[in-house]
C-alpha cells in the first residue's frame, strides 16, 4: 500500500511539472494568474501632488472604508515600474493613475489592462471619451513658464518658437523625457505640432537647452532665477502661485499660454487585468475608477490645477477660458514611441 501511494504521489507531481514547463516554455505568463494583495485592500499606484493624493483617499475612504494601499512616485518610476511588472507576469497594482498617455497605450495593446467602464461616465465631455480600456481623468496644458523679474515686457515669450530666441540661449529649462514620462508625452506632443520633425528641438539645442530631472523642477529652478523660461505642465505653475499668494509672499513665477494652442496632454487611469483578483478587490477597483470621475473628485483635483473632465464643472481657476487647445492623436505617437525617443537622443545626447 506504501508503494502504491509513493508512485501516485510521483506520478502526479511529472504530470504538474511537465505542465507548468509546457506553459512557462509557451510564454503564456498570463495563463498562471495570481494576486499578491491582500482581499478587501487594493493597491493604487499613484502619482500627483501629495496634498491632493491625501484629499482623494480621505473622500474615497470615508465612503468605503480603509481599503487603499497608495503607492506614491513620480510619473517616470510609475510607468517604468508597472511596465516592468507587466513584463515580468504581474501588475501589482490594482490601480495606477499619474502617467502619460502613451504607456496606458502600449499596455492596452498588450492586453494588460481590464476593460471597464465607470459609473457616471456621461457626465463626461465627449473629448475624453474613448474606447480603450483605460479611462481619462484630468487633462493639462504644456505652457512655457518665465520669470517676469528676469525678461523685460520685450522679451516675455508669447509662443513656443520664442524660446527659439538668441537672447535666451542657455536660459531654457524642460524635463528629460528619459527620465520623466510626461516630459516624454511633451516632445512627442510638441514633435506632432511641429511638423512631425525635429526643427523645434533642433533649434532649442542650438540654444543650449537644458534638461532637469523632474517636471517640478522647471518651475521651481524658474522661480529661482537659475532659468529664465522653460516647457512644463500648467498646473505645477498654478500650485505655486496659489502657495504664494496664501503665504503672503511674491512670486517671479509666470505662465505664456502659447499663441499657436497648448499642447493638452490627459492624465488616464485604469485597472490591471488580473483573473485571479478577488471579488471584492474587483469591486473596490472598479469603485475606486468610477468615484475618479464623480463631481466629488474632479472638484479635489481641480483645486490642484487640473482640468475637469466633467461637463457640470467649470474651467480651473487660473486657465483662460478663450484658449485654443492643442489635442494629437496618441495612438499614433505610441506607435512612433521608439522613433522620437531616439530622435530626442541623438539631439540631446
Amino acid at each position: 500500500m506504501f508503494g502504491f501511494k509513493k508512485t501516485f504521489l510521483l506520478v502526479c507531481f511529472i504530470i504538474t511539472l511537465s505542465s507548468a514547463t509546457e506553459v512557462f516554455a509557451s510564454g503564456q505568463k498570463e495563463s498562471i494568474d495570481i494576486y499578491s494583495g491582500k482581499t478587501g485592500r487594493i493597491t493604487v499606484y499613484i502619482s500627483g501632488p501629495a496634498a491632493m493624493i491625501s484629499k482623494l483617499e480621505k473622500a474615497f475612504e470615508k465612503e468605503h472604508g480603509d481599503v487603499l494601499d497608495l503607492v506614491q512616485m513620480g510619473c517616470g518610476p510609475l510607468r517604468q515600474r508597472v511596465w516592468s511588472e507587466m513584463e515580468a507576469g504581474q501588475i501589482k497594482a490594482d490601480v495606477f493613475w499619474g502617467s502619460d498617455p502613451l504607456i496606458y497605450i502600449a499596455l492596452d495593446n498588450k492586453g494588460a489592462l481590464e476593460a471597464f467602464t465607470p459609473e457616471g461616465i456621461e457626465a463626461v465631455r465627449d473629448e475624453f471619451l474613448t474606447e480603450s480600456s483605460y479611462t481619462l481623468i484630468n487633462e493639462r496644458y504644456i505652457v512655457v513658464i518665465y520669470n517676469s523679474k528676469k525678461l523685460t515686457e520685450e522679451r516675455i515669450p508669447s509662443s513656443y518658437a520664442d524660446l527659439l530666441d538668441p537672447g535666451l540661449k542657455g536660459f531654457i529649462v524642460q524635463a528629460d523625457p528619459s527620465q520623466s514620462s510626461t516630459a516624454l508625452a511633451i516632445v512627442a506632443g510638441l514633435w506632432d505640432i511641429h511638423g512631425r520633425n525635429w526643427d523645434f528641438y533642433r533649434g532649442l539645442a542650438a540654444n543650449n537647452f537644458f534638461l532637469s530631472k523632474k517636471n517640478s523642477d522647471v518651475p521651481s529652478k524658474i522661480q529661482e532665477g537659475e532659468f529664465d523660461a522653460g516647457i512644463a505642465p500648467h498646473d505645477a505653475v498654478l500650485r505655486l502661485q496659489k502657495k504664494a499668494k496664501k503665504e503672503g509672499y511674491p512670486t517671479p513665477l509666470a505662465i505664456c499660454w502659447p499663441e499657436e494652442g497648448p499642447l493638452a496632454i490627459q492624465r488616464p487611469i485604469a485597472i490591471s487585468r488580473n483573473t485571479a483578483r478577488p471579488e471584492v478587490n474587483e469591486q473596490i477597483a472598479r469603485s475606486f475608477v468610477s468615484f475618479m470621475i464623480s463631481k466629488q473628485a474632479q472638484k479635489i483635483t481641480t483645486m490642484f490645477g487640473f482640468a475637469s473632465v466633467r461637463k457640470d464643472l467649470p474651467l480651473t481657476v487660473g486657465i483662460p477660458g478663450d484658449l485654443e487647445i492643442r489635442r494629437v492623436d496618441w495612438d499614433y505617437l505610441a506607435s512612433h514611441e521608439n522613433d522620437i525617443r531616439d530622435g530626442f537622443k541623438a539631439l540631446f545626447q
